[in-house]
């Protein structure tokens, strides 16, 4: 009851930052740190039901991990460094018997941005797939300014009404940004949604309904150089809305792949298909089984600092 209770005032507190610009840049910077993650990673343990979910999750996984060996056998070849299959095993681990995943292999403060495989250059076009309140917009814009860069656009997506409110709020009036409240999908069309926050996402037992739309389909998007996805699980469907794009300009990639265990290989075959010449890298951004990203650039020696 009390954990409930705890919860519940956190989330408050969570929310009414949100609201107002300088507070939400404070979660920004808390989030750069890890330490909201950590806040998300409390609030979830305090449901009652999720050590059930954690077991039924785990042997999901193991019998996953043992039916498709050799496609992981197949993606470890593909995978451009050795810290990339130690961290994919480790982060297996955790998802089947829920071995702690060693210190040194996850980073709570850089996702998206990782300094020894993401480069931003001059010219920068950011779609934001996922957008949620900005808090990654702001952090794409914080390390141009930090690295001196100059990004030219960014295209952000967020179908969720609170998390789009938020964002117009604070990015609305910016010419450099354009907001589109709608979802990433393979095709233009009215799908079902679950407004959770956070964890919004395409559901068929969703409560409401969204446009969702495929980034091909957008000519803002058409000169995209950086792709970024966290769209609790449909990033399969968008990356599919993106092929021509990803072929054409063959864009960095931060693509989240931790929302299923199909995703935990798949997302890496299918984007390899599309361009065998990326090399891919996977990182992991917390202590537990979320925030596992697979970044796929051409040239690592470009866009390594």
């Amino acid at each position: 009851m009390i954990m409930k209770i705890i919860k519940k005032v956190i989330l408050k507190i969570y929310h009414i930052m949100q609201c107002h610009y300088w507070s939400f840049r404070v979660l920004v910077w808390l989030k750069e740190l890890g330490i909201t993650r950590r806040i998300n990673f409390f609030v979830m343990c305090c449901n009652g039901r999720q050590k059930k979910i954690c077991t039924n999750e785990m042997e999901r996984c193991q019998n996953f991990y043992e039916e498709n060996r050799e496609r992981i056998v197949s993606m470890m070849d593909i995978l451009s460094d050795e810290k990339s299959k130690i961290v994919w095993e480790k982060v297996m681990d955790y998802r089947r018997m829920r071995c702690p995943i060693p210190r040194g292999l996850y980073s709570e403060h850089d996702q998206y941005f990782c300094r020894d495989i993401i480069k931003l250059c001059d010219g920068e076009v950011f779609v934001d797939g996922g957008a949620y309140t900005g808090d990654t917009l702001q952090q794409f814009m914080d390390t141009c300014k930090k690295e001196n860069v100059h990004y030219k656009r960014i295209i952000a997506f967020e179908p969720d009404k609170r998390n789009f409110a938020l964002i117009s709020k604070f990015y609305g009036k910016r010419k450099d940004i354009m907001l589109i409240k709608k979802g990433l999908y393979r095709k233009e069309a009215v799908l079902s949604f679950k407004e959770e926050g956070v964890n919004s996402q395409l559901n068929e037992s969703g409560e409401c309904k969204v446009d969702v739309i495929n980034v091909d389909a957008i000519s803002e998007c058409r000169d995209a150089t950086f792709i970024k996805m966290d769209i609790e699980g449909a990033e399969m469907d968008a990356l599919y809305g993106a092929q021509e794009t990803i072929m054409r300009n063959r864009p960095k990639l931060a693509i989240c792949i931790y929302h299923s265990n199909e995703d935990m290989i798949q997302i890496v075959e299918y984007i390899h298909s599309l361009v065998p010449e990326y090399k891919f890298y996977i990182r992991h951004h917390s202590k537990s089984a979320v925030e596992t990203v697979a970044y796929a650039v051409i040239d690592k020696e470009r866009n390594a600092v």
